[in-house]
Order: structure tokens, then C-alpha cells, then sequence
């Protein structure tokens, strides 16, 4: 094709690799997309007998693909993450001249019905809580108490510094920076995130800078945090625990315990409210008690 290197898809996806780490996508993220970009290679490579290459792959081939899947039983939300993956990495490969066009851009997706987010119910809630007092790290106390009441996310919590708090006998706040648009809120605190924050600046000292600091004194690192909860979750005998996952635990607490959607949008940062409704659908957990309220024994 005139003006386009012919270059096989495989052979480039050191490129590509390189290409995500300088848009700072985080190492499973990545690790994710070039899985998803090895298996088109597999299926092109045993339906074509020949490697595929960039300039040459068409929305057919997207869409045979897309229908391989469908017919091997994957679930369309993996389905439609590995279309994805595939357009991120045309839509590259189109910017730096190895394709000429993005042959995933018009393969639409799947529908999928749509469940609340991951969130932890009341006796996860406490195994976790159980394991980071059973720690007795007053800054892992104070953490993980945050994330789960005041429904930061974790770059947010990464970002606090001591300025950002304020504590009065019965009433506190934090002042929160959002990277979404330079945005800042305040976040009441209640009586228990209150107690962990004192605990830990009993601890901490007043000296200014980042409220959690790691070692080298800097603030503590996304990467950091998410290490130690998955540490406590551990612990705990839980799985597929984030701080994100924290985050949702707040705000389907608030939904459950009848607070109105834009209270929570406020609290939670959420310009959308169509965000914030997610936690109104019902997650699997509570299909499950509704249907247990017919049994018969």
C-alpha cells in the first residue's frame, strides 16, 4: 500500500508496548492489551496461515474475529475489551503509518447488561477492618478507613496533604484535589474517620507536606497503596480487593441507606449522575437474598 510500511502486526508490538508505558498505562493494563492483541495474532495466523499484517487487516477480519469469540463462549464484556484493545492498537498503528486506517473503529460493540460495581458487603467489610487492626499500623488504619468512608479515589487519598485537613471536636472535612479538570470538593468526615485521622497524626507529627508519606518522605505512591490493601485483603481471605473497590463500598452504602443520588454524586465527586445510578442496580448478591425470600425451606 502507497505510503504505508508493510510490517506484520506481530513485529511491532514491541513498539506498541513502548507506546503505552510512555502513556504511563499502568503494567496490567498493558500486559492485558498485548494478551488481547496475541490472541487476534493466533486466530489470523491459523485462518489465514500467514501472519497478519498491519496494513492489511480489514473490518472483516475484525468482525470474524469478534463472531470467533462470540462462538467460543466468551462473555461479551471480554469480548468487547479485546475489541478495544484492538482499536487502541490500530488507531496507534494508523497514527505512526503501519495502517492505513483503523479497520476496529466501526465494529460495534456488544450490549451488555450492566451490574452495581464490586463492592463489599458487611461481613467483608469487617474481616478486612479485622486484619489491619490485627496490623496495628495507625497509617494503614487511617487509609483504608478513608477509602472506605469518605469514598476517595486513591489518587485523590495520594494527593492530601496536611493543609487539606481539618478536624474539630465534632465535625472535620478534607479538601479534595481531583485531576479530572483541577476540580476540588469538600468531603465531611464522619465520627470514625475522624478518630483514625487523629490516630495517625498522633503518630505522623505535625510537620507539613503529604499526609501519608512514604519513606523517601514523598507522598505515598498509587502503586503503594494499592500493594497494601491487597496485603490486607489477603489477609482477610478476600479477593479481587482495590482501593476502587473501596471507593464503591462507600457509595453503595450511602444508595442503600436511602441517600439521594446527587448527595452521593457530591460526596463521590461524580459530575455525571448517570455514574453515581450504577449503584442503584442490583449486584448478584442481591438478586440472590430476593430470590432466597421464596424459598420454601
Amino acid at each position: 500500500m502507497k505510503g504505508v510500511k508493510l510490517q506484520t502486526v506481530y513485529s511491532i508490538i514491541p513498539e506498541f508496548e513502548q507506546y503505552l508505558k510512555e502513556k504511563d498505562s499502568r503494567p496490567k493494563t498493558i500486559e492485558a492489551y498485548l494478551a488481547d492483541l496475541k490472541k487476534f495474532i493466533k486466530w489470523y495466523q491459523e485462518t489465514a496461515g500467514e501472519l497478519p499484517e498491519a496494513a492489511s487487516v480489514g473490518p472483516l477480519d475484525i468482525a470474524e474475529f469478534k463472531r470467533h469469540l462470540q462462538n467460543k463462549g466468551y462473555k461479551p464484556a471480554t469480548v468487547n475489551r479485546i475489541l478495544q484493545s484492538l482499536k487502541i492498537f490500530f488507531s496507534w498503528a494508523e497514527e505512526v503509518g503501519v495502517a492505513k486506517d483503523n479497520p476496529a473503529g466501526s465494529i460495534k460493540m456488544i450490549p451488555v447488561v450492566k451490574s452495581a460495581p464490586r463492592s463489599l458487603e458487611s461481613k467483608e467489610r469487617q474481616a478486612l477492618i479485622r486484619a489491619v487492626y490485627r496490623a496495628g499500623k495507625e497509617r494503614d488504619i487511617a487509609i483504608v478507613t478513608l477509602l472506605m468512608h469518605t469514598g476517595l479515589r486513591v489518587s485523590e487519598l495520594c494527593a492530601l496533604t496536611l493543609d487539606d485537613i481539618k478536624l474539630r471536636e465534632r465535625s472535620g472535612y478534607l479538601t479534595v484535589r481531583s485531576g479530572k479538570g483541577n476540580k476540588y470538593r469538600e468531603v465531611p468526615l464522619n465520627l470514625t474517620a475522624r478518630k483514625a485521622l487523629k490516630n495517625w497524626l498522633a503518630v505522623r507529627g505535625d510537620d507539613p507536606g503529604p499526609l501519608f508519606p512514604g519513606k523517601t518522605g514523598r507522598a505515598m505512591s498509587i502503586r503503594n497503596i494499592e500493594y497494601m490493601i491487597e496485603k490486607y485483603a489477603y489477609n482477610a481471605r478476600l479477593e479481587d480487593i482495590t482501593p476502587h473497590v473501596l471507593r464503591h463500598t462507600f457509595c453503595k452504602a450511602l444508595v442503600d441507606a436511602g441517600e439521594s443520588l446527587d448527595r452521593v454524586a457530591e460526596l463521590a465527586g461524580h459530575s455525571d449522575l448517570n455514574v453515581t445510578a450504577r449503584y442503584t442496580r442490583p449486584t448478584r448478591r442481591d438478586l440472590q437474598k430476593s430470590v432466597d425470600k421464596l424459598a420454601w425451606e
